[in-house]
């Protein structure tokens, strides 16, 4: 299957993160982060996705993480004003690319839970 790619407009951020939270089946996540000042560095890796939200109010995407065998979401990446987000799906593999105003790249790599 050929992989697709798409930018989510920022107008429907919000109703695009909640849809898609609302309908999450078990994920796990892998959360990287790649910047000039920051490197390239694994935030996490396979936790259960429990969530993605965007809050206008605040414009931040918050994604919130299930660490095994800790309380449920006790694990969160929050990206500061995001500019674009990309998704791009390949079956049962679904990636997002955040961008941030400060050239951070965060990916977020979704895949079923074994």
């Amino acid at each position: 299957m050929a992989t697709t790619t798409r930018e989510i407009p920022k107008t429907e951020w919000r109703s695009y993160f909640d849809d898609f939270s609302r309908d999450l089946h078990d994920v796990v996540a892998t959360v990287e982060v790649a910047g000039k000042e920051v490197g390239a560095q694994v935030e996490a890796e396979h936790p259960l996705l429990t969530g993605m939200t965007y809050d206008d109010g605040d414009d931040i995407l918050v994604i919130g993480l299930d660490a095994p065998g800790g309380l449920q979401e006790d694990l969160e990446h929050i990206v500061y004003h995001p500019q674009k987000i990309y998704v791009a799906e390949d079956g049962d593999v679904t990636v997002f690319d955040i961008e941030d105003p400060g050239q951070v790249q965060t990916l977020v790599r979704l895949e079923p839970a074994t």
